[in-house]
C-alpha cells in the first residue's frame, strides 16, 4: 500500500535578544495544503534575569498552542500482527504553559506547568477473552489499537533540583510531581525522585580527579503502559488484568577517576537486588537488569 501526503506550512518568528534583563522569542506555523490544512503551532518563550541580593535569578516563562493531526503511524500502519487505517481521527489539540525560576548559587532550579489536551491519542489494550470449551474466561490476549479521547485532560508538572555542597562532600536531588486527570488513559508516577551523593576531590596535587559516590532513583506505583514488541511501542494495560509497577529504588554505586585525558569509571549498578519488594521493572512483565558490574576508559586525543 502506497501514501502520498503533502503538508506545506507558513511560519514566522518574533525575537528579542539582546540585552541582559530581558528576552523573549515567539514563533509560529500555519499550515496550507493538503492535510496540513487547519493545523498550527505556536511557541512562546521569555526569560527575565534580575539581581536578588547578591545572586543572578532567572525567570523563565513558556507557552505553546497547537493544532495538529496525529503522526503518520498512528493513523496507517500495516504489518504482518498489526494493521490500522484512520482516515477520521481528529486533530490534537494542546494548550501549555510552564514557569520556571533558576537560582544558579543557591544550585536550586524549579519549574511548574499545566497542559491540557483534546482528543488525546494513544495506544489502547482492546483485550479478548480466551474462553474453554465450557464458556469460562481462562485469560485475555492483549491487543493494541489506536484510539483518542475526545475530552479533555489535563496534567499537572512540577520539578524541583537542587544541589548541596559540603566540603568535597556534593549533594544532587530531582523531585518530580505530576497528576494526570485520566490515568486510566494517560497513567502517570504521581511522585519521581532522584539523588546523588558523592565526594569529589583531587588528589596527587590535584592531578588526579576522583568522585566517588551512589545515586538512587525511585518513583511511587502506577498502572504503566504494558510493552508490544510486535510494533515497538507501548499501549495501555488489559483493564481486566492491570498491575501496578514502581515504589522500589534502584541504587547504584560508582567511581570515576580522571587524570589529565583519561577517565575510567567503575560501576556496581542495581547494588540492591533481592532487597525488599524486588519489584524492580520499568514496564509491566519486563525487569530491568539484574546486579551487574560496568566499568569503562575514555581517552580524549586533542592533537
Amino acid at each position: 500500500i502506497r501514501y502520498t501526503e503533502q503538508e506545506i506550512f507558513l511560519g514566522g518568528e518574533l525575537a528579542k535578544r539582546e540585552g541582559k534583563l530581558l528576552h523573549y522569542n515567539v514563533n509560529g506555523e500555519v499550515g496550507l495544503v493538503d492535510k496540513a490544512i487547519g493545523q498550527f503551532r505556536v511557541n512562546a518563550n521569555l526569560d527575565l534575569n534580575f539581581r536578588l541580593w547578591k545572586d543572578t535569578v532567572n525567570f523563565y516563562a513558556r507557552g505553546y498552542v497547537s493544532n495538529t493531526l496525529p503522526s503518520f503511524y498512528m493513523r496507517h500502519y500495516h504489518s504482518n500482527h498489526y494493521n490500522w487505517d484512520n482516515d477520521n481521527m481528529d486533530k490534537e489539540f494542546r494548550t501549555r504553559v510552564e514557569g520556571e525560576l533558576n537560582i544558579s548559587r543557591w544550585g536550586t532550579n524549579l519549574r511548574a506547568g499545566v497542559e491540557n489536551i483534546k482528543n488525546y491519542t494513544y495506544l489502547a489494550n482492546t483485550s479478548v477473552p480466551v474462553k474453554d470449551n465450557e464458556g469460562k474466561i481462562l485469560s485475555f490476549k492483549n491487543n493494541a489499537a489506536v484510539e483518542q479521547y475526545t475530552g479533555n485532560i489535563q496534567v499537572l508538572s512540577a520539578v524541583l533540583q537542587q544541589k548541596l555542597k559540603f566540603g568535597i562532600l556534593h549533594l544532587d536531588g530531582e523531585v518530580a510531581y505530576q497528576k494526570s486527570s485520566k490515568q486510566d488513559i494517560l497513567p502517570l508516577p504521581e511522585l519521581s525522585m532522584y539523588g546523588n551523593l558523592y565526594i569529589k576531590t583531587g588528589l596527587a596535587k590535584k592531578v588526579l580527579q576522583l568522585e566517588l559516590g551512589a545515586d538512587v532513583r525511585y518513583f511511587t506505583k502506577y498502572y504503566a503502559p504494558d510493552y508490544s514488541p510486535a510494533i515497538g511501542q507501548f499501549y495501555n494495560q488489559n483493564p481486566e488484568d492491570k498491575i501496578e509497577i514502581g515504589s522500589y529504588p534502584i541504587v547504584n554505586v560508582y567511581a570515576n577517576l580522571h587524570l589529565k585525558r583519561t577517565r575510567f569509571f567503575v560501576m556496581m549498578y542495581h547494588i540492591n537486588q533481592g532487597s525488599g519488594s524486588s519489584r524492580y521493572f520499568l514496564a509491566p512483565h519486563y525487569p530491568i537488569n539484574p546486579r551487574t558490574i560496568k566499568f569503562g576508559l575514555s581517552w580524549n586525543f586533542f592533537d
